[in-house]
């Protein structure tokens, strides 16, 4: 027996389809549909509120944000610990950022292995990437925490997948020095592109 389903068939209201015409008409009059304009800045301060940081930065995908990060770290020439589970733009930022990326296996909840991270830490090590796949924060999280505090090494976490996930309380991109976010139109939350 064959069932079909029918494909989604998205659906707005009158009054949101009305809001969201005024909103693009505004931006649109206003010219303030910039990178710098004043609602990137309105959303990267109400993101940062969202999850508990000091500051979010936009920028044009989660590739450059995580590439940013590593940048900002000075990776060059040393060695960025990622998940053997991730999408290829994690490696990708490592490399574009000058470091070597070196794979860790993951655990049975899908996040990389602490145990494996421990077995590949280098004196060349500089980073550690938990990546949040599907939006789960590893419990074991605060164990990969404690191991790069004791090697000093940092953690930047790839949260693609888990705007609005936590752990405890306390949300994906506030556990290490950094987060990256990806808003690319597949992702839980949106703006069509960039981050």
């Amino acid at each position: 027996m064959n069932k079909v389903i029918p494909p989604f068939k998205y659906y707005f209201p009158q009054n949101t389809i009305r809001r969201i015409i005024a909103n693009m008409r505004n931006l649109l009059e206003s010219g303030d549909f910039l990178t710098q304009a004043k609602y990137t800045e309105e959303f990267e301060s109400k993101f940062a509120k969202y999850i508990g940081v000091k500051h979010a930065i936009a920028v044009s995908n989660g590739t450059a944000a995580l590439e940013a990060i590593f940048k900002a770290l000075k990776v060059e020439g040393y060695e960025v610990i990622i998940p053997t589970n991730t999408f290829a733009a994690t490696a990708f930022a490592a490399i574009h950022a000058g470091s070597k990326p070196v794979f860790a296996d993951i655990g049975e909840d899908m996040n990389i292995s602490v145990e494996d991270v421990e077995r590949r830490l280098t004196q060349r090590t500089k980073v550690i990437v938990p990546d949040h796949i599907g939006g789960l924060i590893s419990p074991r999280i605060k164990d990969l925490i404690k191991l790069a505090e004791e090697h000093g090494v940092y953690v930047v976490e790839d949260a693609a997948h888990a705007h609005g996930s936590a752990l405890n309380g306390k949300k994906a991109g506030t556990f290490g020095v950094a987060g990256a976010f990806s808003f690319f139109s597949t992702k839980v939350m949106t703006t069509g592109e960039g981050v």
